[in-house]
């Protein structure tokens, strides 16, 4: 017993020098940080943002974009700061939130297992990446993205632990955070219906089903008290615009490719690579598996900055990744890291917005895409070479 525990203390990373170490980090970045000019902006979300955290400030009207007014969470938490300076009172927030989404993820990862030097490398492409928790949230730094670190990976977390009674008041504020949530809380509904004994399912599941219940019930109610709306889509109807999209313009899974390698790089490639469909009786992986895809789905249908909304599965994705890599040898875990370094963008501190693959040329998009491509299949040559000069030697 005491040999069990010895060895899951010496698996368990130093939370305070991981926290310590991103605070230093974000010091850094928020000292260099070059924050976005939204009067040459006009569509920036921020503007949106701006509305809402005016009418919580002074009680201004303004009419407010779909979906934006949603998400109304962070612009009244920042409005309680006191003082004028908007921008600050954004940082504020998210900082607080950016500390809580890095514990967060800790408790996941430790939780699950996950060996501290993978950690490590998971919490280093979080905060170094250009789209990543610290720089872009800096640069666009009138946002509510933050936040959304910090539910989803609490989200799973209580899943898998299975404190489902957390979730009466962990979904009621998320959702006022952004919309998305409820997909995320549709699929953790229905993977324990699925995976939880039949004595279990109800008495269980209930927590879940009346939670989710309470938080629509509390958005709704909160929403209709909100400024005036532009329009009345839903979120699906949304889905459904961007997905007509796709199929009038198939370039743009091409552009979704690159935007995928943009955000992560080549390394949850081998999940693919791993991936059984016996493995699906797990629990745990199903979940992770499945919302992944959820994440991959938003990318191509959720908005036109794929990149960001795809880094923003982080939790999933990212965890996913990291279970699967420790799985492999190192000479693998090297190779996908060395080719997929040049997607932190490290060459500029300042973020350059004609990075993003989203909005680019069709040239530009097919460079990258093409040097993804390419880097896949070596990363395929060494992952399955390594793979069966393993089983020889076993």
């Amino acid at each position: 017993m005491t040999a069990t525990t010895d060895l899951d203390r010496k698996n368990q990373p130093a939370v305070w020098i991981i926290l310590v170490t991103v605070v230093l980090a974000y010091t850094f970045f928020y000292v260099v940080n070059v924050s976005l000019d939204y009067t040459s902006c006009k569509l920036c979300d921020a503007h949106q943002y701006e509305k809402l955290y005016s009418y919580f400030e002074t009680g201004r009207v303004s009419v407010i974009n779909h979906p934006f007014y949603n998400r109304p969470l962070v612009p009244l938490l920042a409005s309680l700061v006191p003082g004028d300076q908007m921008g600050l009172a954004f940082d504020l927030v998210n900082f607080l939130f950016f500390v809580g989404s890095i514990y967060m993820l800790v408790q996941l990862w430790t939780y699950l297992k996950i060996r501290p030097l993978y950690q490590y490398l998971g919490f280093g492409w979080l905060i170094l990446h250009w789209t990543g928790i610290i720089r872009y949230n800096l640069y666009d730094n009138i946002t509510v993205d933050v936040p959304l670190y910090f539910f989803q990976s609490m989200a799973l977390l209580f899943f898998f632990q299975g404190k489902f009674k957390h979730f009466y008041w962990l979904i009621p504020l998320a959702l006022l955070q952004k919309e998305s949530f409820l997909a995320v809380m549709v699929l953790l509904t229905v993977v324990h219906f699925i995976f939880a004994e039949r004595d279990d399912r109800w008495p269980e599941g209930k927590h879940l089903l009346l939670s989710l219940v309470l938080g629509i019930a509390i958005q709704k109610s909160l929403l209709a008290l909100m400024p005036d709306q532009s329009d009345q889509r839903s979120s699906l109807m949304a889905l459904l615009y961007h997905g007509r999209l796709v199929v009038d313009d198939p370039s743009r899974i091409i552009r979704w490719f690159a935007a995928f390698g943009s955000a992560f790089g080549l390394l949850p490639f081998v999940v693919l690579f791993r991936f059984r469909f016996s493995r699906l009786k797990n629990q745990q992986y199903g979940t992770l598996i499945l919302l992944s895809l959820c994440y991959c789905a938003f990318g191509m249908l959720a908005g036109e900055d794929m990149t960001r909304i795809l880094f923003l599965g982080f939790p999933f994705i990212m965890t996913l990744t990291l279970i699967e890599l420790s799985r492999v040898s190192r000479w693998i875990l090297g190779t996908g890291l060395l080719l997929s370094l040049v997607s932190l963008r490290l060459d500029h501190i300042a973020i350059d917005y004609r990075w993003a693959v989203d909005y680019a040329n069709l040239e530009y998009i097919y460079g990258w895409a093409s040097y993804y491509a390419v880097a896949l299949v070596v990363f395929a040559v060494v992952y399955f070479w390594k793979e069966k000069k393993q089983d020889s030697v076993s």
